[in-house]
């Protein structure tokens, strides 16, 4: 057996840091916009198309993945665009579909 390397783990704060950002993704909705920001910064109306959701459902979501960090915003004129607020959520976003997309 291996002796554990002490870097390798995941500790204190920072295991329920990670704890709670993966409760905040485990929602259908939430982990939806996380795919499509991926790939672009979008608006609400962009993602509530997208999706297909409620624009008080989606901003429900959007304003809990803010305030979790998973999400961030810039104003271009009238407009508001989301977008990931940290690359690592694209690796994770790709290491779920590399996991659970095999056909892809």
């Amino acid at each position: 057996m291996e002796t554990e390397n002490q870097t390798d783990l995941i500790e204190g704060k920072d295991i329920q840091a990670a704890a709670e950002g993966l409760k905040a993704i485990a929602h259908t909705t939430r982990l939806d916009v996380l795919c499509r920001l991926q790939r672009q910064a979008m608006t609400v109306n962009q993602l509530m198309e997208a999706i297909g959701t409620s624009q008080s459902n989606l901003s429900h979501h959007l304003a809990k993945m803010r305030a979790m960090g998973l999400v961030k915003t810039e104003r271009q004129g009238n407009c508001v665009y989301y977008s990931l607020a940290h690359a690592g959520y694209a690796d994770l976003i790709q290491v779920l579909r590399n996991i659970y997309c095999k056909d892809q």
